[in-house]
Parts: C-alpha cells; structure tokens; sequence
C-alpha cells in the first residue's frame, strides 16, 4: 500500500445475522444502522481522510464478499466495526473474526484494525486472537485518525504511541491506555448518512405492529452517550472504562432528524440511547424542537422507570415516541438488587400507568437466570409479564457478557463460559447463558423460550394486539412462531 492510494479509510460492518438471529434474521429481525461506524467514517472525513463504508451486515455480504470489496477499494487502512454505541452486539465478533480471515487471504496488503465493546475489554487478547494490525480502546475517533496521518505518510507503524492504540512492532506489543473520554459531543459529527445503503434499513416488527408494510426506511439517532448506571449485566460502558454520560444539543439532534425526514424519508427511528429520559429537561426541549417542526416519526426509546413522569411521557407521545422499552429484568427485588437493578415495585407499577395514560406502548424487557434467581422467580416473573400484558415483551436469558462485571462474577464462581462468539448470541443454535447454582443454562434456556411461546400465544396478548394494531399484527405474531429456535444446550 502506498500513500496514493484513493480511498483512506474503509469502516467496514460485519455480517452476522445468521448467527445472531438464526432464521429470524431473513425477514422479521430489524436491519439497524451501524450508528458507530457512520460516526467514525464522518469524524475521518471530516479531518480530510477520503471515507467508504461497506455495511456488509445490511447488504448480506459473505466475510470473502467483503474482503472483495475491501481489495477493490485498496485503502490504506480497513477498520472492522462492531458497534458499541450504546450497544455491544458480542456476536458482532464471530463475524468480525471472519472478515479479518478473509482480508488476510484476499486482501494481505490492507492493513486492519478492530473496534468495539470487546476489543476495548481484551486489547491485548484480540491482538493476538485475531491477528490485526491495530486494537482500537475506547473512544478512538482521534486515535483512529491521528494513524490515518502516520499511514498517508507511508509509514506503516507510528512512530510513537497513540493513545489508544494497540499494535505490534518488532515482535513487541505497543501498549496503550484508554483515551479520555469527548467531553464536548459538538465535535462530533453527524453520521455519514450518505455513506449508508438507508433504504436496506428496517424497523423491528412490534415498532411497525400497525404498519407491517413500512418498516423501511429505518434509522438510528443519540442524544447521548454512555451511561450513568452500573448493572452487571450490562456491557454498555465497558468502552468508556465507567459509568458516564453525555449529552447532544436537542438543538444539533433536532438538525440531524431534519436532514432523515425531509431527505431520507425515515419515519421510523430509534433513539439508541440506554436511557433516553436520564435529564428529562434534555429529553423535554428535544420534544418541544420536534414538535414545533412538525416532523413525523414513529420513534421507539429506552427509558429506566426512575426516570419517567406523566407530564414528560405526554410530551414524548405528542413528538412522535410511540414506544418505551423498560428494562425490568425481574418481578423479585433481590435478583434486581443483585445486579445493581434495584427499582422499587411501586415506582415500576407508577411507570407503567403513566406510560399508559400517555398512550405509549410498551415493551417490557425480562432476563431469566441472572444469578439469584430460581425456578420459582422464573416463574414469577413470566406471571408478572403477562399480568401487565405488554404490547411486547423481550425474554432473554442471562449471558456474562465479556468485559462485565457478570462475566467477572462467572470466572471467579468457575460458571462455564462459551468458548465462541455464537455462544453469547440470545436466538443462537450454541447459546450458552450462565446458569445458577439451581439451574442449568439448559434449564435457562429452556424457560426462556417456552416463556416467549407462552407469552406470545396468551389470549389476553392476542386481544389486545388485535384491538391495538388489528389482524395483520396477530397474523404476523403467528408466522414467527412457526419458527423454532434450535438450543444445543437445551
């Protein structure tokens, strides 16, 4: 590779939905974004770097597809993302890995980097594991292109370290540490958009329930970043090295939702932030500059149940926020307590009824084996979800995700851990969640899917699906449950 090569830099967004969906992934999984690689590809050129992103995930790419595109590009440098704003998709690596494969054996003159939730967690692990150039820790825009400079000057390690930058020289591992954290988010652009194949977006399935034939386009947009919680499930702030937050400008988000109503026609938007409604007076004036520009969206959120009032869900609805997803984990407060998710009951049960009288749907989030609990809170909380009977629910079973504390908790206990990527995937074929000291991750899993069919086939879910959303949402219901999800733990 040489200095005059055309193309700097290529993000590259690795295809895993088979492995994390399995059949799901074909039509009924949404096709999200890749909000972080379009923010490092915007950042890079926006300091100069000629910019191209292959989002093979969207596209279906094989990793040898991707290599192809990779090697007609030619760039100095191919950045392989997983995506951790807000997220840390640790399936994301079984395809990463496949891609460093491929670009090794297709393209052995492109020099790679890797970067995410794990990378940031294993620097020195995934340097050796995956055999890339570069190990991107942390929030790594500048990092990322401080390395774009050293490369355009044909040099193919810096000549001193960067902070955050993980590589080898001589045989030797250049070790960095984690760079300080963007405290001003103004001087991050906004994601290249224009980079991204939009029209292969699409929504999740509940998100649409009344528009099941409009699920395209779909787009992603943050108003803040981090999280100022600790859960130890939780991967979310493994990347920033500890709980934080950060916030956006209602003002610079409202100019970004802008540019996807009017020139991309996105309607449907997710709002990644782990939890939108952290600062309501943010989350009020971002509602009040929607609202007064009469943009049109069906927008989904997170939110904790700590964070929401009646006055603040009202103005959410009347912007267009159609859904909140509530973690609420369990139905017994010590298995909440003991992952740092202590809300009251009371306080989940006043969540719920303004959320309600706001006409908000909900989707209620549920993790079954987290460490205290038994057949019996198992139970409970599945009763718990269908006695609120939710427009939707999330069933997942507890995995330690790697860099948590809950993966700490799994080494020092000696809890089996997946020895691959896939096995961390929720609907994947080799899923291995942890288990307790009562229960087996077969046991786990085993609830955790009967409880989705449970749920899923109620009476009471499939009236108010009916009455809410009408027959295409019910019909639609029944086509993925025809899909089984195969468990070899199971």
């Amino acid at each position: 590779m040489t200095p005059s090569s055309k193309i700097d830099l290529v993000c590259v967004y690795p295809n895993n939905r088979a492995r994390a969906f399995g059949a799901l992934g074909e039509d009924v999984a949404a096709v999200t974004p890749p909000l972080q690689t379009a923010l490092l590809a915007a950042y890079a050129r926006g300091k100069g770097f000629s910019v191209k992103v292959i989002d093979a995930d969207a596209e279906g790419l094989t990793a040898d597809q991707t290599a192809g595109r990779v090697r007609a590009l030619a760039p100095l440098l191919a950045c392989i993302s997983t995506d951790y704003l807000n997220s840390g998709d640790v399936t994301k690596m079984a395809a990463a890995h496949d891609t460093l494969a491929s670009l090794r054996s297709l393209a052995p003159g492109v020099l790679t980097m890797l970067e995410g939730v794990v990378p940031s967690a294993y620097p020195d692990k995934m340097l050796a594991d995956e055999k890339t150039d570069f190990i991107l820790q942390g929030e790594g825009f500048a990092a990322l292109t401080a390395l774009l400079a050293h490369l355009k000057t044909g040099k193919k390690r810096p000549p001193e370290p960067i902070e955050g930058l993980w590589y080898e020289d001589g045989g030797q591992i250049v070790r960095s540490q984690r760079p300080p954290m963007l405290n001003d988010l103004a001087g991050l652009p906004m994601a290249a958009w224009d980079l991204l194949p939009i029209e292969r977006y699409r929504a999740h399935h509940w998100h649409c329930f009344d528009r099941l034939d409009e699920r395209r386009p779909y787009a992603s947009i943050f108003t803040n970043l981090g999280c100022p919680y600790s859960c130890t499930f939780c991967n979310v702030n493994v990347v920033y090295g500890k709980p934080s937050f950060r916030a956006r400008s209602p003002e610079s988000v409202v100019a970004e939702l802008e540019i996807l109503h009017d020139v991309y026609k996105v309607r449907n938007l997710r709002i990644v932030d782990n939890v939108f409604t952290v600062r309501k007076d943010l989350a009020d004036r971002l509602c009040d500059l929607i609202i007064k520009r009469g943009l049109d969206f069906n927008i989904w959120v997170y939110a904790r149940v700590e964070t929401v009032d009646y006055a603040l869900l009202k103005k959410m609805r009347r912007a267009g926020v159609r859904w909140v997803a509530y973690g609420i984990e369990s139905s017994v407060a010590d298995v909440r307590k003991e992952v740092d998710k202590a809300s009251p009951a009371a306080v989940i049960e006043r969540a719920i009824e303004d959320t309600r009288r706001a006409d908000i749907n909900i989707v209620g989030n549920f993790i079954f084996g987290l460490p205290h609990d038994t057949a019996d809170s198992m139970r409970k909380t599945l009763q718990m979800a269908l006695d609120y009977n939710f427009e939707y629910a999330n069933f997942y079973s507890a995995m330690a995700y790697p860099g948590t504390e809950l993966h700490e908790y799994a080494r020092r206990k000696g809890i089996k851990l997946p020895d691959s990527w896939e096995g961390y995937g929720q609907y994947s074929e080799n899923a291995l969640p942890m288990g307790t000291e009562t229960l087996s991750p077969g046991d786990v899993l085993r609830f955790r899917d009967e409880a989705f069919l449970a749920y899923s086939n109620s009476p009471a879910y499939q009236k108010l699906l009916r009455r809410k959303f009408g027959q295409p949402a019910v019909d639609y219901l029944k086509g993925i449950l025809k899909h089984k999800i195969r468990r070899v733990a199971a």
